[in-house]
């Protein structure tokens, strides 16, 4: 009888990184949701601009986040770790996604509060 293959060893470093970010994206789409259930429930003008200034710093924050993971994967992929690949595709969507949010809720904020 053959004893099953030990599980694989990943660096802690890399569950840490992909748990973040998909933090970062729970974060970020709920603070979306907010401020569109916001905009039609009424809520404060103050807590609408604080849901939209959250939801770029956390974008910014999961599209660096994002960065770190894709250099962290192809370091890996240059060692001959093929199975990585698919987290380098993985991390450059989330990491455009939040990129692209943060700027759409930047321009929101400029035509809400004017260029301060």
């Amino acid at each position: 009888m053959q004893t099953p293959p030990p599980p694989e060893q990943k660096p802690i470093i890399l569950m840490l990184v992909k748990r973040t970010v998909l933090f970062f994206f729970g974060l970020d789409v709920l603070s979306l949701f907010l401020y569109v259930l916001g905009t039609n429930q009424g809520f404060m003008e103050r807590t609408q601009v604080m849901l939209l200034w959250m939801a770029v710093w956390i974008g910014l924050f999961m599209g660096v986040g994002s960065f770190y993971g894709i250099t962290l994967d192809l370091s890996l992929v240059c060692h001959k770790q093929f199975r990585y690949l698919a987290g380098i595709g993985g991390y450059l969507c989330l990491g455009l996604f939040g990129i692209i949010i943060a700027g759409l809720c930047s321009f929101i904020l400029v035509l809400a509060e004017g260029n301060l």
